[in-house]
């Protein structure tokens, strides 16, 4: 009998011992005993993925426009914060220990003459440090401002690097340009148009009038 009893305690230490020396079956036993650092969390080994234990405060908005200063996007250079008319944060995603803050900004250059105002969607994107969230970088969604379109005069339209352009529906234009030698017309007969990636565009309206036109930039992915 005591034999036996000496062959099951065995066996029972062998099979603890396989299953504690298998990291996801450990975390699991671990988690649902409420074994962790004192709050019920499930103890990591190290080297393995860990989810985000960052307590530390996330960005607010006015934050994260002081921290564009000196960034820049295709079309546009933060500089100073005077220049944000309106801003609000539309969605955050989180993953680990990163954030992404979607922004949408209606933004007038510090130097403006008239006010025309620049809207812009952006993704500002976080990493967790060691004592803080600190901004890595930015990504343009598009950039939008206003035109003054001649009627019967072409004029030109520079682009940012690396950037499609995408005219309004409202307005009767005809758009041509250097780089591939025909003419798109754009308007509410047309329906939406994104013009081909190009160094410069050549513009004008299709009626007899002077016409103002919103057009939109978006990165070239």
């Amino acid at each position: 009998m005591k034999k036996i009893l000496l062959l099951i305690f065995i066996a029972v230490v062998v099979l603890a011992v396989l299953i504690f020396s298998i990291p996801s079956l450990r975390v699991k036993i671990l988690s649902k005993a409420g074994l962790g650092s004192g709050s019920g969390q499930a103890i990591y080994p190290a080297g393995e993925n860990q989810p985000s234990s960052k307590t530390f405060s996330e960005p607010g908005l006015e934050r994260i426009k002081a921290e564009l200063l000196g960034r820049k996007i295709p079309g546009w250079n933060f500089d100073r914060i005077t220049e944000f008319k309106k801003a609000n944060i539309s969605s955050i995603g989180r993953t680990g220990d990163r954030i992404d803050f979607q922004l949408d900004l209606q933004m007038l250059p510090y130097d403006a003459k008239e006010e025309n105002f620049y809207d812009a969607q952006i993704i500002a994107i976080y990493l967790a440090g060691d004592d803080a969230w600190y901004l890595d970088r930015i990504e343009e969604v598009y950039l939008s401002f206003d035109i003054q379109v001649p009627a019967g005069r072409w004029i030109t339209i520079n682009p940012p690097p690396g950037c499609s352009l995408q005219p309004d529906q409202k307005n009767r234009l005809v758009w041509t340009s250097k780089t591939w030698d025909y003419e798109i017309l754009s308007g509410p007969d047309i329906g939406e148009v994104t013009l081909p990636v190009a160094d410069n565009y050549q513009v004008k309206a299709r009626g007899k009038h002077n016409t103002r036109a919103r057009i939109t930039f978006r990165p070239v992915i």
